[in-house]
C-alpha cells in the first residue's frame, strides 16, 4: 500500500506541475497578446491623431485662397494700371514669380482679355466660358474670386489646362487675372504641405509623409532623412479615396508602425518605429509575467494541498481519450491514471499523438512554403511596370489564385518598331507549373530578341519544351508582334483562349488555333495576322476569366465578357495611353468578381489589354 501512495503522490505531483505550467503558459500568451493588441491600436489610433490634426491644420483650399489674395492686393495697390498695360512688365512679374502662377491677364470692363503673357489670351471674352464667366462679379462689386482649389480643379473640371483667381480693381473697371497650370497647382500644394508638415515629429523619431498618387513625394518631416525622391513602399497605402490601412513593416531601415491615408490628391502616411513605440509595453509585459508567477506558486501551492491525496485517473477515462482519437481528434490528451502503470500508458499515447501531430504540421507546413514559392516565382516573373509610348497603351495584371498555376503574360520591344507580347497558361499546379511557365516565358523572349518570326519563335519554344518535356506539362499561348508603323499583328494562336478585338465593333478573333506548346516536337505553327486601326485595342486574357464560376455553379463565360467589353466600351474609352488599359482590365476584373459573388477563386485570372495609338514617325 505504501508504495502504491508513493507513486500516486509522483502521478499527481507531475501532472499538477505539467497543467500548471500549460496554464501559465496559455494565460501568459494570452495575456501578453491581449496587452499587445490593445498597444498597437493605441499606437495606430496615435498615428491617426497626428493624420487628423495635419489635415484640420492644412486646409489647402483657404492657403492658397489666402495667398492668391494677399499677392493681387499688394500687385494692384502697388503697381498700378500701367504695369499690366505694358507687356514687358508682365512678362517680368510673371517670371518674378515663377513657379507660383504661369500667366498674367489684364481684362477690360467688357470683360476680354486686353494684355496677356498668353497670346492666346488676347480678345478672349470671359463670358465665352462657363468656367471663367463668374469672374466678372469683380466688375461690379467683388474684390477678389476663385473657385475651390481642393479637390484639384484639373480633375474636377476635365479638359482644364488653367485654373485662375482674379482681383479688381478699386473702381471695378478692370480685372487682373492669374492663372496657374497643374505644375503651379503642384508647387503650391508642396508649399503648403512643407510648411506645415517639416517640423512635425512623432515622438522622438516618427514623421509624416505625403505623397501623390504616383508616389512622388509633396512633403515630409525633417526627422526623415533619405535621398529616395519617391515613397517605394507600395505595400502599405490603401487603393480606395477615404480609406487608411495600418501596417507594421519596414520602412526606411526601421520597422515601424505606419498608418497610411489616401485622399483624392495625395497620401497621407504616419510612421513611427517600433524599437520606440513599445518601449513601455516591454516594460508592462516584464511586470505582467512578474505578477503572474506570484499568482502561479500561490496557486500551485494551494492545489497541492487539496489534491494531494486524490486520484482522479482510471480506466474509463484512458478510454474516452482513446476513443476520442481514434476517431481524429488529435487534440486530446489521455488523462493520467491512478497508479504508475496508467500513467506510463498515458504518457506512451500522448507522445505518440504529439509526434504524429508534428509530421501532419511538417506535412503542412512543407506544402504551404512550396505553394508560396510557386506563387513567388509565378508573380516575379511578370513585368510590373508599364511605359507610356507614344504609338501603343498597354496594361496587363494577374491575380493568382490559392491553387497556383502557371499562368503568365509578357511585353518587350524588339528593336523601336515592334512590340511583342504573349498571353499563356501552363497546365499543372504548384511548383512545376511555375518552373515549366518560367522555362517557357524565357524561351520565347529569348528567340524573339533573336530576330526570329513569330511563327519560328512559337515552334522552336515548343521544339525545346519537348525536348525538355515533363509529364503532362505543356503551355497554351496567344503570341504576337505589333508592328508600330501601321498596327499590323503577326500572331500565332496556339490553344490558348479566344482574344477580343474591340474596334468597329467588338468580337472575338477566330482564326485557326494551333497546337499547344510542348505537346508534340514536330508541331508547325501557322502566322496570321489582323490590322489594328488607330484607337482599336485587343484583349488577351486566361480561362480563370471565362471559367470563373458563381456559387451556383454557372461559369461566366465567353458571351458576357463580350457584353461587358461592349456594353462599357465608352466608358474605356474616355480614357487615354495606359489609363485606357488599365481602366479596361479593372472593369472586367470587378465584373468577374461580382459574377463569382464571395465563391473561392479556383484559377488564376489574368489579362491585357493592347491600345494602338496610331503609326510612329
Amino acid at each position: 500500500m505504501k508504495r502504491n501512495k508513493n507513486k500516486i503522490a509522483k502521478i499527481i505531483y507531475r501532472w499538477l506541475i505539467l497543467l500548471l505550467f500549460i496554464s501559465f503558459a496559455l494565460a501568459a500568451v494570452v495575456g501578453i497578446n491581449v496587452q499587445n493588441y490593445f498597444w498597437h491600436r493605441q499606437t495606430f489610433t496615435l498615428l491617426q491623431e497626428y493624420i487628423d490634426d495635419f489635415e484640420r491644420e492644412t486646409d489647402f483650399d483657404a492657403y492658397i485662397k489666402d495667398y492668391y489674395g494677399a499677392l493681387f492686393n499688394d500687385e494692384v495697390n502697388e503697381i498700378g494700371l500701367s504695369t499690366y498695360q505694358d507687356n514687358e512688365r508682365l512678362q517680368r512679374i510673371l517670371e518674378a514669380n515663377d513657379g507660383w502662377f504661369s500667366e498674367i491677364s489684364l481684362v477690360d470692363d467688357r470683360g476680354i482679355v486686353i494684355n496677356s503673357t498668353n497670346p492666346d489670351m488676347i480678345d478672349f471674352d470671359l463670358r465665352d466660358s462657363e468656367y471663367t464667366a463668374e469672374y466678372l462679379t469683380l466688375l461690379e462689386k467683388e474684390e477678389y474670386f476663385a473657385k475651390d482649389f481642393y479637390p484639384n480643379p484639373f480633375e474636377k473640371y476635365p479638359g482644364l489646362k488653367m485654373a485662375y483667381a482674379a482681383h479688381s480693381f478699386f473702381d471695378h473697371s478692370y480685372i487682373i487675372l492669374m492663372g496657374f497650370d497643374e505644375e503651379a497647382y503642384r508647387a503650391n500644394l508642396e508649399d503648403a504641405f512643407n510648411n506645415h508638415m517639416k517640423n512635425v515629429r512623432i515622438g522622438l523619431s516618427g514623421y509624416l509623409i505625403s505623397c501623390y498618387p504616383d508616389k512622388s513625394f509633396i512633403a515630409r518631416s525633417e526627422i526623415l532623412e533619405t535621398e529616395d525622391e519617391s515613397f517605394s513602399a507600395e505595400n502599405v497605402l490603401p487603393t480606395e479615396v477615404g480609406e487608411t490601412r495600418e501596417t507594421i513593416t519596414g520602412l526606411y531601415g526601421k520597422n515601424s508602425y505606419v498608418l497610411a491615408k489616401r485622399n483624392r490628391d495625395y497620401y497621407l502616411i504616419a510612421a513611427y518605429p517600433v524599437a520606440e513605440a513599445d518601449r513601455l509595453r516591454n516594460r508592462d509585459n516584464t511586470v505582467y509575467v512578474s505578477l503572474f508567477l506570484m499568482v502561479l506558486g500561490i496557486l500551485f501551492v494551494v492545489m497541492i494541498i487539496l489534491m494531494r491525496d486524490h486520484v482522479l485517473m482510471d480506466v474509463r477515462d484512458i478510454h474516452t481519450s482513446l476513443k476520442k482519437i481514434t476517431e481524429g481528434d488529435l487534440e486530446e490528451k489521455v488523462n493520467v491514471g491512478s497508479s504508475l502503470e496508467f500513467y506510463d500508458l498515458s504518457r506512451g499515447i500522448n507522445e505518440t499523438v504529439d509526434n504524429l501531430k508534428e509530421r501532419i504540421k511538417i506535412a503542412g507546413e512543407q506544402m504551404a512554403k512550396e505553394m508560396e514559392n510557386a506563387r513567388r516565382i509565378q508573380e516575379s516573373a511578370v513585368p510590373k511596370n508599364f511605359p507610356e509610348h507614344e504609338a501603343f497603351g498597354i496594361f496587363a495584371s494577374m491575380n493568382t489564385a490559392e491553387a497556383v498555376g502557371g499562368d503568365f503574360y509578357d511585353f518587350f520591344m524588339i528593336g523601336e518598331e515592334r512590340l511583342a507580347f504573349v498571353m499563356a497558361d501552363v497546365a499543372g499546379k504548384g511548383m512545376p507549373a511555375a518552373l515549366y511557365m518560367m522555362r517557357a516565358k524565357t524561351l520565347i523572349r529569348t528567340f524573339a530578341e533573336q530576330g526570329l518570326s513569330i511563327e519560328e519563335v512559337a515552334a522552336e519554344t515548343n521544339r525545346k519544351l519537348c525536348e525538355d518535356a515533363s509529364d503532362a506539362m505543356f503551355v497554351t499561348a496567344w503570341l504576337g508582334f505589333l508592328d508600330l508603323k501601321n498596327g499590323l499583328i503577326s500572331y500565332v494562336h496556339a490553344g490558348h483562349t479566344l482574344p477580343v478585338l474591340i474596334g468597329e465593333d467588338t468580337h472575338f478573333v477566330k482564326q485557326k488555333i494551333n497546337m499547344v506548346l510542348g505537346g508534340l516536337k514536330k508541331s508547325k505553327y501557322t502566322k496570321q495576322q489582323i490590322t489594328l486601326k488607330p484607337g482599336e485595342s485587343l484583349f488577351l486574357y486566361t480561362d480563370g476569366v471565362t471559367e470563373a464560376k458563381a456559387p451556383s455553379g454557372d461559369m461566366y463565360g465567353e458571351e458576357r465578357l463580350l457584353k461587358l467589353i461592349d456594353h462599357r466600351g465608352d466608358e474605356i474609352k474616355s480614357y487615354e495611353g495606359n489609363d485606357r488599359c488599365r481602366a479596361a482590365c479593372r472593369i472586367i476584373y470587378e465584373d468577374v468578381e461580382n459574377f463569382a459573388s464571395g465563391a473561392a477563386q479556383y484559377d488564376d485570372i489574368t489579362m491585357m489589354w493592347i491600345t494602338y495609338k496610331g503609326c510612329i514617325v
